[in-house]
């Protein structure tokens, strides 16, 4: 049974209530450009970060606490832009630390913090065996976490969240490592608006640095190891390493969360990383259905990614509006993985239990398919929508990501069919 993710507006007020506090100028912009314009007569500081001009902001206890002004979200549409194409676009920020600059900082608070967020908790609701393998191993609270190139620390905080609503855990040590002291402060802040205990490491880089000392029930890396030795011929290699001294920080029954971008090259690298780990001992919770090798990284040009529908806040919705950026669906590339001595019963590969790994796809012959994943590898599953199986109104529900159980399909030439007996039961 998955645990319904905490009600975002809670977080909303909180984020805008430190955008707010971000600000260097408390300016609101020159509306002279076209009306609703995210870059409206917006200049450069000498840093690269847009400053606006006009008149001030009023005193922010006069301003809305669960909601921006139509003048501040253009303002933060425009950082947004300027964060997005140095992240995802030109990537020259990749590595930097560019959130030791306010408005780039602001602008990921506003978006990248929910969706990174999103996809801490998604990861860790789909990895159904992490909860055994944690309770058999937690111990006595508190529950410790650690947050590696956490910046405000979006998935520290969503593991808390997530360990809260699962084991009902009142104390929670969060330990966030980053190069930027500004988001370590913010993170510090979050944290206790949330009630958990907050160490912060700083300035930290992965590789140079030491991992912090202590062991820990969860370990997240949040679009860190894509960046770690990237331009190295060497780099899975490094990483492997790396990845294995934080299972060495790892309680019993312990987890590690690596989210990754749902990019090709970036995918490819980790489900490589996969195997080698499976290979030394770890055990995957989510997503794969598998112990063995990964079928994606064993056919060219192919990866995985898993998707999470949400509701995103107010504050998303209006900066995708003004910006043409699409977060409706959350999608990364990630693993959850235990280092357990003891393999946690959960994660025993079990037959006709699948990972969809498609959304539904129509052929030449009018059929449609999903591609699945499990014990077999990738299988399609088909059918010809009309026919009136009982199993096709769950099959026609199904999407990217779904965990089912498959009764009785029918074997075809080119993978399985429903066919009158075929049950399919959803996780």
């Amino acid at each position: 049974m998955k645990h319904q993710a905490p009600d975002l507006t809670v977080w909303e007020q909180r984020l805008i209530h430190q955008w707010r506090a971000l600000s260097p100028d408390r300016r609101v912009p020159n509306r002279s450009g076209p009306a609703g314009s995210a870059g409206a007569s917006l200049r450069h500081t000498p840093s690269g970060a847009p400053r606006s001009r006009g008149q001030h902001f009023p005193d922010s206890s006069a301003l809305p606490p669960d909601r921006l002004t139509p003048a501040e979200l253009d303002r933060a549409a425009a950082d947004l832009l300027t964060l997005q194409r140095g992240l995802t676009g030109e990537r020259h920020l990749i590595g930097s630390v560019y959130m030791d600059e306010s408005r780039r900082l602001g602008a990921y608070l506003l978006f990248y913090w929910f969706t990174s967020y999103a996809q801490t908790w998604g990861m860790l609701d789909m990895a159904l065996s992490a909860r055994r393998a944690l309770h058999n191993g937690s111990g006595a609270a508190p529950f410790r976490i650690l947050d590696l190139g956490s910046g405000p620390a979006p998935c520290g905080l969503a593991a808390a969240d997530w360990l809260r609503a699962a084991f009902h855990v009142s104390e929670i040590e969060l330990t966030a490592c980053d190069q930027s002291t500004l988001a370590l402060r913010l993170a510090g802040e979050l944290a206790q608006s949330a009630g958990v205990t907050l160490r912060r490491v700083a300035p930290w880089r992965a590789g140079p640095d030491t991992i912090p000392a202590d062991t820990y029930n969860c370990i997240v890396m949040g679009h860190l190891l894509n960046e770690l030795w990237k331009d190295e011929p060497d780099r899975l290699e490094q990483r492997t390493a790396f990845l294995e001294a934080l299972g060495n920080r790892l309680e019993a029954g312990g987890i590690l969360v690596i989210l990754e971008p749902a990019l090709l090259g970036t995918g490819r690298d980790l489900l490589v990383l996969r195997d080698r780990l499976v290979r030394s001992g770890w055990h995957i919770l989510a997503p794969c259905f598998t112990q063995g090798p990964c079928p994606a990284a064993a056919q060219p040009n192919q990866t995985c990614h898993s998707d999470f529908a949400w509701k995103p806040p107010r504050i998303v919705r209006e900066l995708e509006r003004r910006t043409g950026l699409d977060k409706d669906l959350i999608k990364t590339t990630a693993l959850v993985l235990s280092r357990s001595m003891s393999r946690p019963v959960a994660v025993e590969t079990i037959d006709r239990l699948y990972r969809v790994v498609s959304e539904p796809m129509l052929n030449k012959a009018g059929r449609t398919r999903l591609i699945l994943c499990g014990k077999e590898g990738r299988i399609p599953l088909s059918t010809r929508l009309g026919e009136g199986f009982p199993a096709e109104k769950v099959f026609k529900q199904l999407r990217r990501s779904d965990a089912i159980f498959l009764h009785q399909p029918e074997q075809r030439e080119t993978g399985l069919a429903l066919g009158p007996e075929t049950r399919i039961t959803r996780l």
